[in-house]
C-alpha cells in the first residue's frame, strides 16, 4: 500500500465504519459537518494540515463534545496540494509517490490511524443525511449480517442492465432514458441496494456516495452552473465506502491547468465495481469564502441556473438533464446522475430541515 507514515495493522481492525476528514483552514464549515456525520459512524478521524485560522480551536470544542468518537491529528508536513504556483506546481509533480508533501499521502497517513475496517472520506464542506449514512454503518459493523437471498439474483440483474445503459449511451452520445423508467428502478432498486449490501460484507464491491449541490443566497437553490461547475449531483465515485487493505490507497493527480493543484485518487487494485446508493449528503462547496461571489454574480445574471431546494425534488430526471449545461458534465456523469436521481429526490425532500 502506498503510505510511507505506518504499517496497518489488518487483523486488530474492528466490524465497522471510520470517517476520514482532511483539512486546512475550513473552520466556517467544519464543525456542522462533523455534527451531521459522526452519530453516524464508528469514530470520525480528522488530519488537519496548515491551518492558520481557528479550525484547531473547533476541534478541540469538538473533541470535548464527541470524546469516544472524535480522533484529530495533526499533519505535519509542508503539503503541495491547492492553489499552487507555476513553480510549486511543476516541482510537485516530480515528487516521488512515497513523498509526505503529497496530499495522497496525507490521506493515507489518515487512513492508518482507523481502527475499523471500512472507510470513506468525508468533506469539510458536506452536510450528511444521518439515517442514510447509518444504514452502511450497521453493514459495516455487522449490526446488519447480510445472508444470500434468492432477491440478490434481480439486484446482480440490475446492476448488469444499469452497466448496459450506461453503454448504450455512450454509443448513442446521450442518456438513454427510455431504458431506465421510474417503475424499473422503483422495483429493482431495492433488491440492488441489498445485494450491494451483502457484496460490501463480503468485500468484493466499493458503494459510490452521492450528494447534491446546494447555494444559499436569499434562500437555498439547487446549482446547475455550468460557468463554476456545480453541477446538481456530485460525488459519482470519488467518494466510496471500501474495505481497508493494502491494495486500498490514494495517489498522485493532477491536471496541467489553471488554478493549479496536486491531489488525490483514490486506487483499489483488488476491487474496482462500484454500486450505488441514495444521496448522502448536500454540498456546501458554493457557499465557501473563495467560490460564494462567483456564484452569487452567476446567479444574478443567470437566474435560470439556479432551483430553489424546496422545488428540485419534484423535477423529473428529463427535466434535470435539459437544465444541465452539457458542456460542464461528462456523459458518464450525466448518465450515473438519472439513477441518483430516480432513487433520491424523496431523500432529499426529507433532509430540507438541514438547510433551515
Amino acid at each position: 500500500m502506498n503510505n510511507i507514515h505506518g504499517k496497518i495493522e489488518y487483523s486488530e481492525l474492528k466490524d465497522g465504519l471510520s470517517g476520514l476528514i482532511r483539512t486546512r483552514n475550513e473552520a466556517p464549515l467544519l464543525g456542522p459537518c462533523i455534527d451531521s456525520c459522526i452519530n453516524a459512524l464508528d469514530e470520525l478521524l480528522v488530519v488537519c494540515f496548515d491551518c492558520t485560522d481557528n479550525t484547531l480551536e473547533i476541534l478541540e470544542e469538538k473533541k470535548r463534545q464527541y470524546p469516544d468518537k472524535l480522533r484529530v491529528f495533526e499533519y505535519n508536513h509542508e503539503v503541495l496540494a491547492f492553489d499552487l504556483t507555476q513553480e510549486e506546481f511543476e516541482f510537485a509533480k516530480t515528487l516521488p509517490d512515497d513523498s509526505p508533501r503529497l496530499y495522497g499521502n496525507l490521506c493515507n497517513w489518515g487512513m492508518s490511524k482507523a481502527r475499523y475496517k471500512y472507510l470513506t472520506k468525508i468533506d469539510s464542506d458536506q452536510l450528511y443525511f444521518a439515517d442514510e449514512l447509518k444504514k452502511w454503518r450497521d453493514v459495516c459493523s455487522r449490526d446488519i449480517q447480510m445472508k444470500w437471498h434468492i432477491s440478490f439474483v434481480f439486484g446482480w440483474l440490475f446492476m448488469m442492465y444499469f452497466s448496459l445503459y450506461r453503454r448504450m449511451s455512450l454509443q448513442v452520445g446521450k442518456p438513454c432514458l427510455w431504458m431506465i423508467p421510474d417503475w424499473f428502478v422503483k422495483l429493482l432498486f431495492k433488491p440492488y441496494s441489498d445485494y450491494s449490501k451483502w457484496m460490501l460484507q463480503r468485500g468484493k464491491v466499493l458503494i459510490a456516495l452521492s450528494g447534491v449541490n446546494v447555494f444559499k443566497d436569499n434562500r437555498w437553490y439547487v446549482t446547475f452552473d455550468g460557468v463554476n461547475i456545480h453541477p446538481p449531483y456530485n460525488g459519482e465515485g470519488d467518494t466510496v465506502i471500501f474495505k481497508i487493505s493494502n491494495q486500498a490507497y490514494w495517489s498522485k493527480y493532477y491536471r496541467n491547468r489553471i488554478p493549479y493543484s496536486v491531489t488525490e485518487v483514490f486506487i483499489n487494485t483488488s476491487c474496482r465495481k462500484l454500486m450505488f446508493t441514495y444521496p448522502m449528503w448536500f454540498h456546501l462547496h458554493a457557499n465557501r469564502k473563495y467560490c460564494c461571489n462567483k456564484v452569487k454574480k452567476m446567479k444574478d445574471e443567470h437566474p435560470e441556473c439556479f432551483v430553489p431546494i424546496e422545488d428540485f425534488p419534484s423535477m423529473t430526471y428529463r427535466e434535470v438533464l435539459n437544465k444541465m449545461d452539457k458542456k460542464a458534465h461528462t456523459l458518464y456523469q450525466m448518465t450515473l446522475f438519472a439513477l441518483i436521481h430516480k432513487i433520491g429526490v424523496s431523500r432529499i425532500k426529507k433532509h430540507l430541515d438541514l438547510l433551515s
